[in-house]
């Protein structure tokens, strides 16, 4: 099963081919997808993406991880010492 793909992006909102929920931020991962709310995990532009946000989606069998860092390429992706997954 593969993951739904993001069928419209442009500034604050993502469509998510399937869905017809409209996300600011999403997580999308075989079979679904729902809000990325960075308050969950204290995610801010810096110090970036956190390990719990990952971690969530690979749970849901995401065997390739693409992270966005937003249309200003703002939010930090600095996760590879953090986590003990084989990101390759």
């Amino acid at each position: 099963m593969s993951s739904p793909e993001i069928a419209s992006l442009s500034w604050g909102q993502m469509k998510v081919q399937g869905s017809t929920k409209i996300y600011k931020d999403c997580k999308v991962w075989p079979g679904g997808s729902r809000d990325w709310d960075w308050r969950e995990t204290g995610t801010e532009h810096s110090p970036g993406v956190q390990p719990a946000d990952v971690e969530e989606v690979v749970e849901k069998g995401v065997q390739i991880l693409v992270i966005g860092r937003g249309m200003s390429e703002a939010l930090k992706v600095g996760l590879r010492r953090q986590l003990n997954l084989d990101l390759q």
